[in-house]
C-alpha cells in the first residue's frame, strides 16, 4: 500500500515501474518500522497492478485493430453482429469478448487502487511520529501527492469502465446472452430429432405436427452461424382483426417478442371466424371453424433482411398433443408452454 516517503514527485500521468515502486515501499516500511509482511503485501499489490495494466494496454491495442478492420469491411455503420458478412460478425464477437475482459481487468485495477488509498489514509490517520522526530515538508508533500495520483488513476479507470459498459450495452441490443446461447444449443440438439416435413412457407395455419417442424426450423436458423443477428429491442406490432358473419368480433394489437436472427413470437387467443393479421404493411389471413371455441395460438414471424416475411399460426393445444413435439428451450418463459423435453 502507498506510504509517505520523501521522493521526488513523478511526472503527472506516469506510474513508476514495478521494481522501483517495490524498492521505494520496502525502504519506507523499514524506515517507519513497519513489518516485512506489510511491505510484502504492498509489493504484491504493485506486481498485480503492473500485470493488470500491461494486459489492459495489450487488449486495448487489439480492440483498436479490430475496430479499424471492421470499419474497412463495414462502411455503412451497421453493427458487426447484424452484418451479412460472416467474417465481420466473427470480428464483432471477438470485440465483445475483448470488451468483457477489459471490464473485468479494469474493475480489478480499481478495486486494488481503492484498497491502497483506504489503507494509506487509515495509516496516515493513526501513525504517530517517533519520539523526537520532526515531520518535514517533503514528507507531507510525498504523501499527498501519492494519494492524489492514485485517486486520479481511479477516476481515469472509472471513465474507461463507463465506455466499456456503454459498448457492451450496445452489443446486447443484438447479441444473445450466454443463457440464450445455451438454450439455442439445447433446442438445436432437440430439433435434430424432428423429421423435416415439407410445407409451404406461405401456409399460415399449421397443425400440431407442422407447427413442431416450423419451430424446429426456427431453431436451426438460430443455431446457423451464417445468419446475422437482429436487434433485440425491436418488437413488431401485430394488429389482429376477426370477423364472424361479417361482424367484427375481435380486435387487438399485440407486440411480438424478438428471439434473435429476425424471428419474433407471441401467444394470442383467437376467436372463430375470419382473422386478418397486419404487421408493418404485410397481411395474412386464416379461417378458424365457426363451431369451435376461442383457442390459444402461437404466432411466429420470420422477417429476413431483404427477404419475404414468413408468418405461421400454431394451435397450442394441437402442438402439445403431439407425441414428441419440439418445444425449444429458447421460447420465452412468459409464453407458458409445457417445456417437457421433445
Amino acid at each position: 500500500m502507498p506510504v509517505p516517503y520523501p521522493v521526488k514527485p513523478l511526472q503527472p500521468g506516469r506510474r513508476p515501474t514495478c521494481l522501483l515502486r517495490i524498492a521505494q515501499v520496502a525502504t519506507v516500511c523499514c524506515a517507519l518500522g513497519l513489518s516485512p509482511f506489510a511491505a510484502g503485501q504492498s509489493a504484491d499489490v504493485e506486481r498485480r497492478l503492473e500485470a493488470l495494466g500491461t494486459e489492459r494496454q495489450t487488449l486495448t491495442r487489439e480492440l483498436a485493430q479490430y475496430r479499424a478492420t471492421v470499419a474497412l469491411l463495414q462502411k455503412d455503420g451497421t453493427p458487426p453482429s447484424q452484418s451479412a458478412d460472416p467474417a465481420v460478425r466473427r470480428l464483432g464477437d471477438a470485440m465483445t469478448t475483448i470488451r468483457e475482459r477489459l471490464v473485468d481487468i479494469t474493475e480489478r485495477e480499481v478495486t486494488l487502487l481503492q484498497e491502497q488509498i483506504t489503507a494509506a489514509r487509515a495509516s496516515a490517520a493513526t501513525e504517530a511520529p517517533p519520539p523526537g522526530a520532526i515531520e518535514t515538508k517533503p514528507l507531507r508533500t510525498s504523501r499527498d501527492y501519492t494519494l492524489a495520483e492514485e485517486e486520479e488513476n481511479v477516476a481515469r479507470l472509472r471513465a474507461l469502465l463507463a465506455g466499456y459498459y456503454a459498448e457492451l450495452e450496445a452489443s446486447a441490443l443484438t447479441l444473445p446472452s450466454e443463457q440464450e446461447r445455451l438454450q439455442r444449443e439445447e433446442a438445436r440438439r432437440d430439433a435434430e430429432r424432428i423429421a423435416r416435413i415439407p410445407f409451404s412457407p406461405d401456409k399460415v395455419r399449421l397443425n400440431g405436427f407442422e407447427g413442431s417442424t416450423a419451430l424446429a426450423q426456427i431453431t436451426r436458423r438460430l443455431a446457423d452461424p451464417n445468419l446475422p443477428e437482429s436487434r433485440r429491442d425491436v418488437a413488431p406490432i401485430c394488429s389482429i382483426k376477426t370477423r364472424l358473419f361479417g361482424a367484427l368480433v375481435g380486435s387487438e394489437n399485440r407486440s411480438l417478442q424478438p428471439v434473435g436472427k429476425s424471428h419474433y413470437i407471441a401467444r394470442v387467443r383467437l376467436q372463430p371466424g375470419d382473422t386478418t393479421l397486419y404487421i408493418q404493411g404485410d397481411r395474412w389471413e386464416l379461417k378458424l371453424p365457426r363451431d369451435v371455441s376461442a383457442q390459444e395460438f402461437l404466432i411466429t414471424l420470420y422477417r429476413p433482411p431483404g427477404g419475404t416475411p414468413e408468418l405461421h399460426v400454431i394451435a397450442v393445444e394441437e402442438l402439445l398433443a403431439e407425441d414428441d413435439p419440439h418445444i425449444p428451450a429458447w421460447l420465452p418463459d412468459n409464453l407458458q408452454l409445457d417445456t417437457r423435453a421433445g
